[in-house]
């Protein structure tokens, strides 16, 4: 038997974790975090898990995290070491008078040194040569023509409407895919000359079905690929760099009524190989 181990962030909301159907079972427990992942943490789960196993797509274990956030750690039981394990199925409810993390200062004055518009999403990044800057109204984060490297970002949203929340996470050279984040949280790295390779975010939330995602992900070499809700992103060998980023969410052009609340909600990915992708862009499977 062989374990390999990933750690999962819960901001404050509801958290339903599922098994993804075949493969190794998998244990949850909470892990110590650093000195923000206070958060109460409550479980409800079906009766065989014992809010810890999920064996099978029968399983399921429901986490209310309250307060702060809070780091859970996931172990995947496999035959051999070089098993890779599927993906942790995760459907995700903000708790909007808890969920709202701070944001930079919406009235028009400086924060450190950035404007920060009080409408729509903005982008705060760390980009190769050029350090911290920060754009608006779907504009680009980094230059593409010069191929710096995007090393990390932060997405804001200071007018986020309540019952929707953007989840985004990147893969990174010599890390691999680090845990997801929602608004307000920095994902990626800063200064320490390290490539993202893959990128995706996610719409999710009760409400998730009555936006979309708009914007763009630039690779070296000049590749570009439009973002979409719950797509990976990469550049067509998976080892380019991303350059540059815009985001924009929008109210959904779609005129289907979704009745499922969890239907567009995506899948956290909690293991993934790492630099060996040649899609340019995926989708989860539920």
């Amino acid at each position: 038997m062989h374990l390999k181990n990933s750690i999962l962030r819960l901001q404050p909301g509801i958290h339903i974790l599922r098994h993804p159907k075949g493969g190794p079972a998998f244990t949850v427990s909470r892990a110590p975090g650093d000195a923000t992942c206070t958060g109460q943490l409550e479980i409800l789960s079906t009766e065989k898990t014992q809010g810890v196993i999920l064996r099978d797509g029968a399983d399921c274990i429901v986490l209310l995290v309250k307060h702060a956030p809070v780091e859970m750690l996931i172990t995947a039981y496999l035959a051999s070491a070089d098993d890779i394990p599927p993906t942790i199925r995760l459907d995700t409810v903000s708790l909007d008078s808890e969920s709202r993390l701070p944001v930079p200062d919406t009235t028009g004055a400086k924060t450190g040194a950035f404007r920060i518009n009080e409408l729509g999403v903005s982008l705060i990044g760390h980009v190769e040569n050029m350090g911290d800057i920060a754009v608006s109204d779907g504009a680009l984060l980094g230059d593409p023509s010069k191929q710096f490297r995007l090393e990390g970002f932060q997405v804001v949203w200071p007018d986020k409407p309540p019952g929707v929340d953007i989840s985004y996470f990147v893969s990174v050279e010599g890390s691999g895919e680090l845990p997801s984040v929602t608004v307000g949280n920095f994902c990626g790295t800063r200064g320490e000359a390290r490539r993202i390779t893959e990128v995706t975010f996610s719409l999710v939330g009760v409400d998730a079905a009555k936006f979309e995602l708009a914007g763009t992900a630039h690779f070296s070499g000049g590749f570009q690929t439009p973002i979409s809700s719950g797509l990976t992103l990469s550049g067509p060998s998976g080892f380019e760099h991303l350059t540059c980023l815009s985001l924009k969410a929008l109210p959904s052009s779609k005129k289907t009524k979704v009745t499922n609340a969890w239907l567009d909600s995506p899948k956290t990915k909690t293991f993934k190989a790492g630099g060996k992708g040649k899609v340019t862009s995926k989708s989860p499977k539920s």
